[in-house]
């Protein structure tokens, strides 16, 4: 990244995921990750921590393209 400055929008979105019935998961968001400005790392800022300690990290997309795909809500 040529900027100097931490991006406003996250690049990647943090997710508790629980198992519902028939097989559905749900994505409960815990937090977000921003990319270091020489793109070798993130800085994960969590807003709550899984009980079970699993995080599922994904790429901050659209919601419009989130819901056409099926997944997190």
């Amino acid at each position: 990244m040529s900027d100097k400055t931490q991006p406003k929008q996250p690049s990647h979105l943090a997710y508790q995921v629980s198992e519902g019935k028939e097989g559905q998961s749900f994505f409960n968001r815990v937090g977000a990750a921003f990319p270091h400005k020489d793109e070798k790392g993130y800085n994960l800022k969590l807003d709550a921590i899984p009980v079970d300690g699993n995080v599922t990290i994904r790429e901050n997309t659209p919601r419009a393209e989130r819901d056409n795909e099926g997944h997190e809500r």
